[in-house]
């Protein structure tokens, strides 16, 4: 979300989100969904993903950071997705099931 696009009262999101209160809603349901399964994270695999999907650092700047090879940061950055992705879609079943 780009900053310029904060309503003037302050709030985080787009005045498009703010002014839409469903929207809004299913926006922090999915934030604090993806925040509660990157916490569950074990912290090698959480460390490289925020490294590489929110920093943009290279794996290679993220092998130097975290001192380990380069390889090591592509498994956990893979293992890091597939367990977001396990999470993520388990939980949506289980939404879609309880009526959540």
């Amino acid at each position: 979300m780009a900053h310029s696009q904060q309503d003037v009262a302050g709030s985080p999101f787009p005045a498009s989100l703010a002014s839409n209160p469903e929207l809004l809603a299913r926006s922090s349901t999915e934030t604090a969904a993806l925040i509660e399964a990157l916490e569950r994270l074990p912290v090698e695999f959480r460390e490289v993903l925020l490294l590489r999907e929110v920093e943009g650092y290279s794996y290679k700047e993220i092998a130097e950071i975290v001192d380990v090879p380069q390889g090591t940061v592509m498994s956990r950055l893979s293992r890091a997705r597939r367990h977001l992705l396990e999470y993520l879609s388990n939980r949506l079943k289980r939404e879609n099931a309880g009526g959540l």
